[in-house]
């Protein structure tokens, strides 16, 4: 269940982040609360009023009913052939203001340029801190060929990258191995994680981002989408306690729902849609430069995207067909579509050793691995 509230402050108190302080109200809470948790799952999130003049239009209905002696109850159904409400990448780019009505052709808004790097972007530094999958490379208790190879690629630490440019530096996921990743590119600054989705081996590492917040103070920002956030939050709750006055201990993270294109610093970054779990996750594109993982599909409106692309890194988990995620000949055929002027490989399990994957792909397709950095122009 989704709800879209026009009160940031109800949607913290719902969130249990702000207290009620209201005596009157703090029933009305605990009966809010207690209808959300007959639920599977819930989340809120903030729509300015601005932003939402047809739910505005209807509360005032219902207002106006109720003080006629009527029902507050409104029901309005979706116009013929719109289409259902199953999840899909189109609801995603609609948030993104790049869709069109869902199940309708994908057209970018007039003036709309995802290869648009920002007012101030800075020469960008792709850094690889990890080329692996959830289990990263060698796994436990294996005595595979790659697992036991002797090539520094193929030992592969969970998926990230680390994106520098100018003083800048963003991360994106941070997963259980980010302190060594953290130590081997020296990194001594942190100004914005990017989560690409919930699971574990993308967001495990958070509590060590306390060391960022202890070298420079205030709040680190960790953008994904709500739901997504719904989850990191919940998981760490104690990082992400708002009016924390200092650095005391714990990292102080602040949650920024994605709703569009956002700028850190001068460069602009743009999230797109891909589909991993049968569900809408984020990859993230930034001028020329694209970064998508745990990648099932992409579909036509996350493509949409990324055109144009100097760099694309994605997933190719192995040869053999998976359920959740696309593999190497998979891969392939979304470069072979997207046409970008290079391409990276990366979440490589241990069936890919590196010398040999690298043997056999095309022209312009490179696999990734731990440490490599590139420029990107």
């Amino acid at each position: 269940m989704l709800l879209l509230l026009d009160s940031m402050l109800v949607v913290e108190q719902l969130r249990g982040r702000w207290r009620v302080k209201d005596a009157k109200l703090a029933p009305l809470h605990d009966e809010a609360i207690a209808g959300l948790r007959r639920f599977r799952r819930w989340s809120a999130r903030h729509v300015p009023r601005s932003e939402n003049a047809t739910a505005d239009a209807l509360a005032n209905e219902a207002l106006d009913r109720v003080a006629a002696g009527g029902s507050a109850l409104i029901v309005r159904r979706p116009p013929a052939g719109s289409g259902g409400a199953a999840a899909s990448s189109t609801q995603l780019g609609m948030e993104l203001g790049t869709g069109d009505a869902p199940g309708g052709a994908i057209a970018l808004e007039a003036g709309f340029d995802p290869g648009d790097a920002g007012p101030d972007p800075g020469r960008l530094i792709v850094r690889f801190l990890g080329s692996g999958t959830s289990q990263g490379i060698p796994r436990i208790a294996c005595d595979c060929a790659v697992c036991t190879s002797t090539d520094p690629r193929d030992r592969r630490y969970r998926a990230s990258a680390l994106l520098a440019f100018g003083e800048r530096r963003v991360l994106v996921d941070c997963g259980p191995d980010i302190k060594w990743q953290a130590l081997a590119a020296d990194l001594r600054r942190l100004d914005a994680v990017l989560l690409t989705h919930e699971h574990q081996d993308a967001i495990g590492g958070l509590d060590e981002l306390r060391r960022f917040n202890e070298l420079r103070g205030g709040y680190l920002p960790v953008h994904a989408p709500s739901d997504d956030l719904d989850v990191v939050v919940g998981r760490f709750a104690y990082a992400f306690r708002p009016g924390q006055r200092a650095f005391v201990g714990v990292p102080q993270l602040r949650p920024v729902a994605l709703a569009g294109p956002f700028l850190v610093g001068g460069r602009r970054f743009v999230p797109v849609p891909v589909i991993h779990v049968d569900r809408v996750i984020t990859g993230y594109r930034t001028g020329g430069f694209a970064y998508c993982s745990d990648v099932q599909r992409i579909d036509a409106d996350g493509r949409a995207l990324l055109r144009d692309l100097d760099v694309l890194v994605i997933s190719a988990l192995r040869d053999l067909p998976h359920p959740t995620h696309q593999t190497v000949a998979e891969a392939l055929a979304v470069i072979e579509d997207l046409q970008p002027r290079r391409a990276y490989l990366t979440h490589l399990d241990h069936e890919l050793g590196h010398a040999a994957l690298t043997a056999r792909l095309p022209a312009g397709v490179e696999v990734a691995w731990d440490g490599l950095e590139l420029e990107v122009p």
